[in-house]
């Protein structure tokens, strides 16, 4: 279906009893991370849903947009709100395009509102947005003051406006409660879930081929995420550090991390710079999406030393490879691998040492956590996640 220009009003969803529109910025982001992937599968995973005749769907975004996301069914359209500033297209051209042509829903995947937003019930209007996690709430010290201003900001804001709330843990959705004063009815938990047509264990020859392209050896341990204060990435450089100190010369394991550098990213390469252990500290930057499960499926253990998470998505693609997962023992981590997983108290660089030595010593062990992880990641689903989503997206306007 052609894309159209939100702008004019010979352009408005005609016929249509419901109307929902879905914010598909982040979806529509051409490298993107945690939040931009929870939208883009979601999104995806909703397009399958059957609607009644009644209802029509429209993906706001401020570019055309690219790939899959681009494909849609019968009763979805696109609409493109162009917007000519770095900041302020969720505040500002959203909020206008909503005065100009409410709806009865708009669903934000992330948690922050418009200032202006469909939320009159007796109108059947309604919204509804993702509460990822409010790690900054409990733990500002791991963000960036102005992240951290903005996200109280926002979150506030969606927790006094939005007609209900989703969470991607029944961990998130407790702290929200306790923190926010939140009535359970609001909430909903929608978990995450790997995408089975990409995480899955990889052939040797295309681990072979991945492995050449970014030289690597075939014995490491991977993180993939943002390198930031948040992900605890000192301490697994420490940890890595005494793990290599005691296997000696000729150890042939390497630490690998892929992601983009975050807040206190400087702290990261300072440490890496004299680290006696560089040569075997691979910093790949961003990897794309394709390549990510292939390194997934060579590692000896996929790493997540977070000091806190609402979910912990890479977890799980990680076990959906077949890759034994060394976890912080946080409560999301829990929630989601169950005994999937071995866990490490965050903050314990000699747990963390002696956790790398016992999965790259212990082939039985890296059996049974592959075993088991694989098992896990099939209880996670998109297609469930999206049949919650719209089941509270049809609730919300009858609240």
């Amino acid at each position: 279906m052609e894309e159209r220009d939100f702008l004019h009003p010979d352009h408005e969803t005609q016929g249509a009893s419901i109307v929902y529109a879905i914010d598909a910025f982040s979806a529509n982001e051409e490298r993107k991370t945690g939040v931009e992937w929870y939208a883009f599968h979601l999104i995806q995973a909703m397009k399958q849903h059957t609607l009644s005749k009644e209802e029509r769907v429209i993906l706001l975004s401020t570019a055309p947009l690219r790939g899959a996301l681009a494909t849609l069914p019968a009763q979805w359209e696109s609409h493109v709100l162009p917007w000519h500033f770095p900041r302020g297209w969720m505040q500002g051209r959203v909020s206008f395009e909503m005065l100009r042509h409410p709806v009865n829903v708009l669903f934000v995947p992330s948690q922050g509102l418009p200032l202006v937003m469909p939320h009159d019930p007796r109108k059947q209007q309604a919204t509804v947005t993702t509460i990822h996690d409010i790690g900054f709430f409990h733990q500002p010290d791991l963000y960036a003051p102005s992240v951290r201003r903005r996200l109280r900001s926002v979150t506030k804001r969606a927790m006094r406006r939005a007609s209900h709330i989703l969470t991607v843990s029944e961990f998130t959705k407790q702290e929200v409660m306790e923190a926010y004063h939140v009535p359970s009815e609001k909430i909903m938990t929608t978990l995450l879930a790997p995408n089975p047509t990409l995480y899955f264990p990889r052939p040797e020859e295309e681990k072979r081929v991945t492995l050449q392209k970014y030289r690597l050896s075939p014995h490491y341990f991977l993180f993939v995420g943002r390198l930031e204060a948040k992900k605890n990435i000192l301490t697994l450089l420490r940890a890595f550090e005494q793990f290599k100190e005691r296997r000696g010369q000729g150890d042939p394991f390497e630490l690998v991390l892929a992601g983009f550098s975050g807040y206190q990213g400087e702290e990261i390469k300072t440490f890496y710079e004299v680290s006696p252990c560089k040569s075997s500290m691979r910093f790949l930057g961003y990897v794309p999406e394709e390549d990510i499960p292939v390194l997934m499926s060579q590692a000896t253990a996929y790493i997540t030393p977070s000091w806190y998470e609402g979910f912990g998505i890479p977890n799980l693609e990680a076990a959906s490879c077949g890759t034994p997962v060394i976890a912080s023992d946080i409560p999301a981590h829990r929630e989601v691998m169950g005994e999937a997983s071995l866990f490490v108290p965050p903050a314990d660089m000699e747990g963390w040492a002696k956790a790398l030595t016992k999965i790259a010593d212990d082939s039985s062990l890296r059996s049974l956590l592959r075993e088991k992880g694989l098992a896990q990641a099939k209880q996670f689903s998109w297609a469930r996640t999206a049949e919650q989503t719209w089941e509270v997206l049809r609730v919300s306007i009858h609240a």
